[in-house]
């Protein structure tokens, strides 16, 4: 075969290998966990209070460690507490 054959062949193969990456990808992301069905009453019940105990407890967290602060003055480099 010639070379030109040769390079007909491998940029067939490399676009079919893309295509297929596109699509697995593409079925993967739309057709996988992301596109599941909506949850039922009792799963969104018991997600939104897992969400909620997770911000109190962020929240709790906040209060314990509050964001420490620099003083206002430019040269003065410690921290306020």
């Amino acid at each position: 075969m010639s070379s030109f054959a040769w390079i007909l062949i491998l940029v067939l193969l490399l676009t079919l290998l893309g295509t297929a990456a596109l699509v697995l990808v593409t079925v993967k992301y739309y057709w996988g966990e992301r596109g599941a069905p909506p949850l039922t009453g009792e799963e969104r019940r018991r997600q939104k209070e897992d969400e909620l105990k997770l911000r109190a407890k962020q929240i709790e967290l906040a209060e314990k460690n509050p964001i420490v602060t620099r003083k206002p003055e430019f040269w003065d480099n410690t921290k306020v507490r």
